[in-house]
């Protein structure tokens, strides 16, 4: 009888890797008597963690089981023209096989052959354990690298659900929506659209979440405090940066990495020291930002964090050069009109200076500081051009017109246009132009099925997030698995 409960139960991968380990091994006491639970850890770090601080112990190696099928590995040109076939029909077109190994970051210091190996294994890998384990769900992050956008992909085909769990606006103070890890799509928001008019139940919930988060301050932050406040931290990560560029290369000298390691020499290699300094300091010294003056009529787009999902794999892969794509975005708009950017207030400087000049060389740009909040500058705006990310749904909630060029989940509300080539931008751009909104039923309707998809918890672990904000583990992890059973439960 205990066989045949084990068998019904759905199958469950939690893929665990960096700080993510954390947050799903919380999840496992509140979950395994309800589904059958596979852990996968990264490395024997993770497996670690998993073991000693949750006492997990039947747990998958991700690196030792891609050893074993790379060990006898060689390139398979047939194999590589399958692997090939399926992205693009399993993405749908937006991939090849070369666009997708051109959006991991962790391969540009490898050779092309390597690229191909590494493909292969992972493409083995997971179509194994995949049909082997009959596996229902994948939880991991946003697909990143092609060792989870190929998990993501192989899930389609067989049927499987890849999810990723992301940190979004809600009713209660931390919210996550569930999404596929692939493009952010929202099946549970599709589901939980109705076509019936709200009931004043309803209405009223959803008005009270759209009252709550327009609530804004318009005080901008004490600029000379900032300032002098950002030069502390850029003489403390200075200092680290340099002793942590030493310890890079002892360990580059030192350890015998194999082309397996390759997610980290690309951390070991990718730092240079004068770029990262010329980058914070040079930004310190030499860049001024603009006024923002909010009666001038004006598109907002907001500079999206490098390397990211969003940009790279949720962006279809052609949207890199995000300077390129501000310039050719200004240059689509009609006269006296202006385009105003900005980088996201938690970001240093990262960007090498050249692209911020470049950015402040079109007249019609305005490059503003980070302090600004976003909500002030999408209030006032006409409306907000994006890759995807927070603020086109901001956009939204503020009645704006939102142009996409990537995907998200929020790309399912009818006020979204996607763009799919920045030369069709000008004509819709300029057809729109009279365009306004008001929170009409429709759009009410779509707010409500966003807020019924919503879930309590957080999930933001990266970058010791949780530990900032003071999260209670035990209680987020019990409200956190509650909106997984749920999911789990009722999405086929």
């Amino acid at each position: 009888m205990y066989a045949l409960i084990v068998m019904l139960m759905k199958n469950v991968i939690f893929f665990c890797r960096c700080e993510l380990t954390d947050i799903y091994g919380q999840l496992y006491k509140h979950l395994y008597k309800d589904f059958n639970l596979i852990y996968v850890a990264y490395s024997e770090k993770e497996l670690d963690i998993l073991q000693t601080k949750f006492n997990i112990t039947n747990v998958l190696v991700f690196v030792n089981e891609i050893h074993k099928i790379f060990k006898s590995e060689s390139i398979d040109l047939n194999l590589c023209n399958l692997i090939d076939e399926s992205i693009i029909k399993l993405s749908n077109s937006r991939f090849n096989l070369n666009s997708a190994i051109q959006q991991d970051r962790s391969f540009q210091y490898l050779t092309y052959e390597d690229c191909l190996l590494l493909c292969q294994t992972y493409y083995k890998f997971w179509d194994q354990i995949i049909t082997k384990l009959q596996v229902n769900f994948i939880v991991h992050e946003p697909t990143s690298l092609f060792l989870n956008h190929i998990s993501a992909l192989l899930c389609k085909k067989y049927y499987a659900k890849y999810i990723s769990m992301i940190q979004v606006y809600g009713e209660a103070k931390h919210c996550f929506l569930i999404v596929s890890g692939d493009n952010g799509y929202s099946d549970q928001l599709v589901q939980n659209f109705t076509n019936k008019e709200l009931t004043e139940e309803e209405r009223k919930r959803v008005n009270n979440f759209l009252d709550h988060y327009r609530e804004m301050t318009s005080n901008f932050c004490n600029l000379y405090s900032a300032k002098k406040q950002y030069l502390i931290n850029i003489l403390y990560d200075s200092c680290k940066l340099i002793f942590r560029k030493i310890l890079y290369v002892i360990k580059l000298k030192t350890k015998k990495l194999t082309l397996l390691d390759h997610i980290r020499i690309y951390f070991l290699k990718d730092l240079s020291i004068l770029n990262e300094l010329d980058k914070k300091w040079g930004k310190f010294l030499t860049l001024k930002y603009d006024k923002f003056d909010p009666a001038n009529k004006y598109y907002y787009y907001p500079i999206h964090l490098e390397p990211e999902a969003i940009v790279y794999y949720w962006g279809d892969g052609i949207y890199k050069n995000q300077v390129k794509l501000i310039e050719n975005i200004a240059a689509q708009l009609p006269p006296n009109y202006f385009l105003y950017v900005k980088d996201h207030p938690h970001a240093k400087p990262y960007r090498e200076m050249i692209d911020y000049k470049r950015i402040k060389a079109s007249p019609n740009i305005k490059l503003l500081n980070p302090s600004i909040p976003g909500k002030i500058v999408i209030k006032n705006s006409i409306g907000v051009i994006t890759i995807n990310g927070t603020s086109g749904f901001e956009g939204l909630l503020f009645n704006k017109q939102v142009y996409m060029f990537g995907n998200s989940f929020y790309d399912q509300c009818k006020r979204v246009i996607k763009i799919k080539n920045i030369k069709e931008l000008r004509e819709i751009i300029y057809s729109n132009l009279n365009t306004t909104f008001s929170d009409d039923e429709i759009f009410l309707r779509f707010l409500y099925s966003y807020l019924a998809s919503t879930n309590t918890g957080f999930i933001d672990y990266f970058g010791s997030h949780a530990k900032l904000y003071n999260i209670s583990e035990d209680k987020n992890a019990h409200d956190v698995a509650e909106g997984l059973s749920k999911y789990f439960n009722h999405i086929n």
